[in-house]
């Protein structure tokens, strides 16, 4: 059986500032490379869903990223935003300026952009990025249907 603590409540502003609440909790895959899902399940109508609005579930993932899951790689971490009927998962991604901001390593290529300018492509390798040491953000990403082994975790 897959690990999963049980519901926490907890308090976040919604986008302008009013206090909302919802339940989450952590669960954990069975599978050979195991997993870390973050579970948000909005429970009332009146407050804002982190399904809805990017910047509720951002707020909501890199507090908890911070709090409970602190030096887990993030690539083996998933965020599930569960509304009512709807079980959706969402791309995680690094907040790449607070993340070299922070100090964290990354490689640096100065490439030539034409006029005598210079821009810098910058790569990260995805086991560097760690919880609680980079802002992440869903901004960008699309619900996604929930796979078959993060589901079982849940159930």
């Amino acid at each position: 059986m897959p690990y999963r603590t049980a519901f926490l409540d907890l308090t976040y502003p919604d986008d302008s500032a009013r206090p909302c609440a919802l339940q989450f909790r952590i669960a954990f895959t069975e599978t050979p490379e195991r997993l870390g899902i973050i579970h948000l399940r909005h429970v009332n109508p009146d407050h804002q869903s982190p399904l809805k609005s990017s910047i509720v579930r951002d707020h909501l993932l890199n507090r908890i990223l911070d709090l409970y899951m602190r030096g887990v790689a993030v690539k083996f971490i998933r965020l599930v935003v569960e509304d009512g009927e709807t079980l959706a998962l969402f791309a995680i991604e690094v907040d790449i300026h607070d993340y070299i901001a922070r100090g964290n390593p990354y490689d640096a290529t100065h490439v030539t952009t034409g006029r005598g300018r210079f821009s810098e492509r910058v790569a990260i390798r995805s086991e560097s990025v760690i919880a609680g040491q980079a802002r992440v953000h869903t901004i960008y990403a699309k619900p996604m249907p929930v796979p078959k082994d993060i589901a079982d975790a849940l159930r």
